[in-house]
């Protein structure tokens, strides 16, 4: 996605949420059936948390912390201290904890049926504020979503091993951050499809879910013909789990503030502890309910239950936006698939087979029969949130099996796979090999 189609699409956005309700598109309350589906809250919020925790570590030198803790259970109130849990931990340290914002926090639109369901999805006169997703009039599919608008808090503590240290970065913090002003953070969140509902529209549309290798090429590419909206998938390690997300832009509104620091911590006679502490707002859109629209639903699908998340834990992914622009491509070459993925251990390995298509793997294989190296037409690169990684060193990548192997990588980062290939190379190797004109 270049950052113009990016722009446009975000735009296109805006202009759907002010929106006068009157001007919403009209249907009649009992045109459609309907099956309403809940999306994951937790992977949203740990949308954010990523996002924030990549952002604020990259406010300092590098490599400044040698130790980075993320506590994904959703605390209720502000941490002002760390555990003993900490004190043997290596220093500096950053811990970052998340706290959920409640009903009563002032937000943006709030009190509206634009970000709240305050009555039945149309109204008497046939209107609804439900934001379209999906529409496939030849298999009788539509899709729509209640858009929310949630809060997320993420309180800071850096832990420092001397005084001067924690003077230092008080002082650093205070010219490095904007503190008690509220600003933007533009970024891409991805919005959790669930299974029951991807089920559904595969069971309508005949497309299947999974084809008999087990791939999904075939319904990312009807979902991707048929949604207002890019459709991305992610791998889950060794597992073969795989989940699909619906990538959106948005604007996070942000605040720092509460910044303050102790008289440090004594254990036995000497001071080996100082803390400074902060906390982050964030105020972002997400997702509610999905509601498949069909009147094959009617006999099929009328009892299809309401899926709930588990409201405890918040599964931190990092969406890595990816501009065309910083790929620096050179003639010929263009991005072809891409793919983000957790892995389950350190040393996992993932097939990433799938994300080619047959002409792909023939010139590979020719090739590789011919001992001929890839990198005239094949490039595959992995980030691990937004960062390339040394192939080699951090990971490799067996080209018989399509295999990514993870060195001593930590499965609580996300990682994106982006596969280039040239696209000239390949078609005049095809024209030559097999005589086409």
């Amino acid at each position: 996605m270049y950052k113009y189609q990016r722009d446009a699409l975000e735009k296109k956005n805006m202009e759907r949420i002010n929106m006068s309700i009157n001007n919403v598109q009209q249907r009649k309350p009992d045109d459609k059936r309907y099956i309403a589906l809940m999306s994951s809250i937790s992977h949203t919020y740990g949308n954010a948390l990523a996002y924030i925790q990549n952002y604020i570590i990259n406010l300092f030198p590098k490599d400044l912390f040698k130790t980075i803790h993320v506590n994904s259970k959703i605390a209720h109130r502000q941490i002002r201290s760390t555990t003993n849990e900490y004190l043997k931990k290596a220093k500096p340290m950053i811990i970052f904890r998340p706290r959920i914002g409640d009903a009563n926090d002032d937000r943006f639109l709030k009190g509206t049926p634009l970000i709240e369901r305050q009555g039945d999805l149309y109204s008497t006169w046939g209107l609804t504020n439900l934001m379209p997703f999906m529409d496939d009039p030849s298999k009788d599919i539509s899709l729509k979503f209640q858009m929310n608008r949630n809060i997320l808090y993420v309180d800071c503590v850096l832990v420092f091993s001397t005084l001067m240290q924690q003077i230092d970065f008080v002082h650093y913090i205070q010219n490095a951050i904007r503190l008690n002003i509220p600003f933007s953070l533009n970024t891409c969140f991805e919005s959790y499809l669930p299974q029951e509902m991807l089920k559904v529209i595969s069971d309508i549309s005949g497309v299947p879910l999974y084809d008999d290798k087990g791939h999904t090429k075939e319904f990312v590419s009807y979902l991707q013909g048929n949604s207002k909206y890019p459709i991305t998938f992610k791998f889950q390690g060794s597992s073969g789990t795989k989940e699909f997300y619906r990538y959106y832009p948005v604007n996070i509104d942000t605040l720092i503030s509460d910044l303050s620091w102790d008289d440090g911590e004594k254990v036995g006679h000497v001071m080996n502890q100082y803390q400074v502490s902060f906390s982050v707002r964030m105020e972002f859109y997400s997702t509610g309910f999905y509601y498949i629209f069909s009147d094959k639903l009617f006999t099929e699908y009328n009892n299809l239950p309401v899926t709930y998340p588990d409201d405890t834990t918040i599964i931190p992914i990092f969406t890595d936006v990816i501009l065309k622009e910083d790929l620096n491509l050179k003639e010929g070459w263009r991005l072809y698939n891409s793919a983000s993925c957790k892995i389950d251990h350190p040393n996992d390995s993932i097939c990433i087979d799938e994300l080619l298509n047959d002409s792909i793997r023939k010139v590979m294989k020719y090739h590789r029969e011919n001992g001929i190296k890839f990198f005239e037409f094949l490039d595959i690169k992995v980030r691990r949130q937004g960062e390339i990684l040394k192939e080699g060193q951090e990971y490799s990548i067996n080209y018989e099996t399509m295999t990514v192997h993870f060195n001593r990588q930590s499965p609580y980062y996300t990682y994106k796979f982006l596969i280039c290939i040239n696209v000239d190379y390949i078609n005049d190797f095809i024209k030559d090999v097999f005589d086409l004109k």
